[in-house]
């Protein structure tokens, strides 16, 4: 098969893959997300970096590309996401990401070891428990970057581990974009704020605010200890 067919075959695809100048997959360009250049100017020099809910592991191989970075480790639950990103990984000749299946609500991070740095974007607002990965960040990592969806303040009328926000209904397994458990909690921006401070993270930057983005309330920040 030519990589045309090899594609189709593992469709369907969220993330745009550029190999030898033409480009598979989806829509998604991860390589160009404004994101992955928030991070690397709020972390300018990390060597190691523990990304969770890698997806395809469009933002993983973006990470990787940064000279400074010696080694990406990529965290996704859904099994089919990861033979993606390992097909993927063999085009691009890349040695510096390592792909794990996990589920990051069971897992225990400290067995990874210590990191620079986590990315964490696009996926805390799927967790039924999103102050528990958080803990789990402080033990292993100084930095962490995160983007995610959070419940506005007008929705932020609910209470869960002593936090405030809502609760939301995820899609199910199926969906590539849904989180595992069947409920998440999203978090209110001043509860998220509040959980990194709590954890060690005292210094907190804001980089976007954004009230109308088309699913709601988005925020990108950097913590750090």
């Amino acid at each position: 098969m030519n990589l045309i067919e090899e594609f189709k075959v593992k469709e369907p695809w969220i993330t745009k893959f550029e190999i030898d100048g033409i480009s598979y997959g989806g829509n998604f360009d991860a390589l160009n997300d404004k994101r992955v250049t928030y991070f690397f100017d709020g972390f300018p020099n990390v060597k190691t970096i523990l990304e969770l809910g890698s997806l395809e592991g469009g933002h993983s191989f973006a990470l990787a590309r940064n000279s400074s970075v010696e080694k990406v480790v990529a965290v996704e639950a859904r099994d089919k996401n990861i033979e993606k990103a390992k097909f993927v990984q063999g085009l691009l000749n890349d040695k510096k990401v390592e792909f794990i299946e996990a589920d990051l609500e069971k897992m225990d991070f400290a067995r990874l070891g210590k990191f620079d740095a986590v990315f964490c974007s696009g996926l805390l607002y799927h967790l039924l428990e999103p102050w528990k990965l958080i803990e789990q960040c402080r033990k292993i990592s100084p930095n962490i970057f995160i983007w995610t969806q959070y419940a506005c303040e007008n929705e932020a009328k609910k209470f869960s581990g002593g936090f405030r926000g809502k609760w939301y209904r995820e899609k199910g397994w199926r969906d590539p974009l849904s989180g595992v458990s069947k409920y998440s909690f999203w978090l209110s921006l001043g509860s998220l704020i509040n959980l990194l401070t709590t954890n060690d993270y005292k210094s907190v930057q804001i980089i976007e605010n954004d009230l109308t983005h088309p699913h709601g309330c988005a925020v990108t920040l950097l913590a750090k200890k």
